[in-house]
Formats: structure tokens, sequence, C-alpha cells
């Protein structure tokens, strides 16, 4: 019992530390691109992109804010119609 409780308590303080250190923002519409972001630890960079004509999503990771943001840029400039290949 007393290792079970040991082990809940690590999960739930890991679980603080990675809250504690995430940032996320409210998702903006850019072109018919639906984009949320999350960093952590200020260089870890998780990319949402959900069509909202076609409800299609992209996921991203970057650890290089110029990277990122070509990207972003990139799916923005594509028709959020048409089915975009990954």
């Amino acid at each position: 019992m007393q290792q079970k409780n040991s082990s809940k308590r690590d999960k739930f303080k890991t679980f603080l530390q990675i809250a504690n250190n995430t940032r996320s923002w409210l998702p903006v519409n850019r072109n018919g691109w639906w984009i949320k972001f999350s960093t952590y630890h200020s260089h870890n960079i998780l990319i949402f992109f959900v069509s909202q004509h076609t409800g299609q999503t992209i996921v991203r990771y970057f650890d290089n804010e110029d990277d990122a943001v070509k990207y972003i840029n990139y799916i923005c400039d594509l028709d959020p119609n048409l089915k975009v290949e990954s």
C-alpha cells in the first residue's frame, strides 16, 4: 500500500512540474486555420492546426522558434478547404 501511494505522489509531482513549466495561449484563427500552441521550458514548441472548413488536424513539434514560425506561415498559406499531405 505504501508503494502505491508513493507512486501516485511521484506521478502527481511530475504532472505539477510539467504544468508549471508549460505555457499555452488561446487559439487564433488565421486564413481559415485555427492555431493553438504551447511551449515547455520556453523552447519546446507544440503547435496544433485545425482547418475550420474540414476539421483536418495537424500537430507539429519544434525546438526552434524560427522553424515554427516558418511552418505556421507555410500552413496558413495553404487552402484550408483542401487536405494537407504531411
